[in-house]
């Protein structure tokens, strides 16, 4: 056989793999959350005329794993819905490695070989074809109202942004409201495939909700600190359902 037959054969079959690898079918997925370590608290404090206090930032950090069970549980939902045939595995890890590295494992992959070998072993212990990782994105304040954003100063990952003077009207009921209490999830999720860690699919998503107060005279802070451990989680939860509808298809599409 000729030489340029020999190289021709061999870039067919590289071609044909390289195919085969964009259209290995997701069998199984295993659903790995490390935007829930620490819990952000931004607050927004206006002064008397047009001054506004700089945005102190409280993060939290969390020692269980409350949080990162939110997001899962709410990628599970969706996932359910999209990928009916395909077996979910969800995980949880304390590598503290994994948890620093989060976006640098994809991004800067040769200054994290330890961390991607400790997740493809996790990955193969599970058994799975691909995974959904979630970690924490970083990007401008964007807090949805109705038909507007407000906000300022950047946030990160998951928590509540709280601006204790604004006024807001309800127009479901027409009742007015001092503070703002917002639970955000500001997100990115990554499809993986399990045993090389390849990026197949990726989004992000910066996603919150304004809570309604009952009070013309609670302000936001008021609001925030009266909201019980288990309020806190399931108004996260609900922040981190809306970005997995906003990721998650089109993740899965890529």
């Amino acid at each position: 056989m000729s030489a340029a037959k020999v190289f021709f054969s061999v870039l067919l079959a590289f071609v044909s793999v390289g195919v085969r690898a964009e259209t290995a079918p997701i069998r199984s997925v295993a659903v790995l959350s490390l935007a829930g370590n620490s819990l952000a608290l931004h607050v927004q404090r206006h002064q008397v005329g047009s001054r506004t206090e700089s945005s102190p930032v409280e993060v939290r950090p969390m020692e269980d794993q409350v949080f990162d069970q939110a997001a899962i549980i709410a990628a599970r939902s969706l996932l359910l819905k999209l990928l009916p045939n395909v077996k979910l595995d969800l995980m949880t890890t304390q590598d503290k490695g994994l948890y620093g590295a989060q976006n640098e494992l994809f991004e800067h992959p040769e200054q994290h070989v330890e961390d991607r070998d400790y997740l493809k072993t996790l990955l193969k212990e599970q058994g799975v074809s691909h995974a959904i990782v979630i970690s924490k994105f970083r990007s401008v304040a964007a807090i949805k109202l109705l038909d507007a954003t407000v906000g300022s100063g950047a946030l990160e990952g998951l928590g509540f942004y709280v601006d204790d003077m604004i006024d807001t009207l309800n127009r479901r009921d027409d009742t007015r409201s001092r503070g703002m209490v917002a639970p955000f999830a500001y997100v990115r999720v990554r499809l993986l495939e399990a045993d090389s860690l390849n990026v197949i699919g990726e989004g992000t998503a910066k996603q919150s909700f304004i809570l309604a107060r009952p009070s013309a005279d609670s302000s936001g802070m008021d609001t925030f600190n009266k909201m019980t451990g288990a309020d806190k989680v399931k108004n996260v939860r609900t922040a981190l359902e809306y970005a997995m509808e906003a990721i998650l298809p089109g993740v899965l599409a890529q």
